[in-house]
């Protein structure tokens, strides 16, 4: 695989994609009409959509320590680097919630509190469990969280994915036992 392909395939946008599968499989038709309305957006995007999933930061998950990958006899890569990313999920309010009230609004935002809830391991591609949770995050935090946006206060869930393992490109020669000499010798 390219490294322009890598790019595409990381290991942070596919826990993106992931949140967003779930919430699609969860929301339509019942709650959004159709998959292409939740998307990943920024509150600011002028896109036409209804649900976004917005990363809106990552920080170091140390306390998952994993370790580095066999390639061969004579190589080892570098442990994976563990984050953890935080999003929040919100109702696009400049679209018109297809000529509704704040009810559905609300219950869709409840649906998006349920499925986290009911789902607290997204399963990734290479195997690896990433839990998602909520973040309890203060009212000043999102006030100054959304006026960076240039935007007013609007109800939002919380989420934390971790741990997201970032594979290491890091290599480093590792010198394999080829001959054990166990001579013993009696003690005088």
């Amino acid at each position: 695989m390219d490294r322009g392909q890598e790019h595409l395939d990381s290991e942070i946008a596919q826990v993106g994609k992931g949140l967003l599968s779930l919430l699609q499989g969860s929301l339509c038709p019942d709650f959004v009409r159709d998959k292409e309305s939740i998307t990943l957006a920024a509150p600011w995007d002028e896109e036409d959509y209804r649900v976004g999933i917005y990363l809106y930061d990552i920080q170091d998950f140390s306390v998952c320590r994993p370790a580095g990958k066999i390639i061969n006899e004579e190589e080892q890569r570098f442990p994976p680097k563990a984050v953890e990313l935080s999003y929040m999920v919100f109702c696009n309010e400049k679209h018109r919630f297809g000529g509704s009230r704040r009810e559905q609004l609300h219950a869709t935002l409840n649906e998006i509190v349920r499925t986290v809830y009911d789902n607290a391991v997204l399963l990734q591609e290479g195997g690896e469990e990433v839990e998602l949770s909520f973040l309890r995050e203060s009212a000043d935090f999102k006030i100054r969280l959304w006026g960076s946006f240039h935007q007013a206060l609007q109800p939002a869930v919380y989420v934390r994915a971790v741990p997201v393992l970032l594979s290491s490109r890091r290599r480093r020669t590792v010198h394999a036992v080829r001959k054990r000499d166990y001579r013993t010798e009696r003690k005088p």
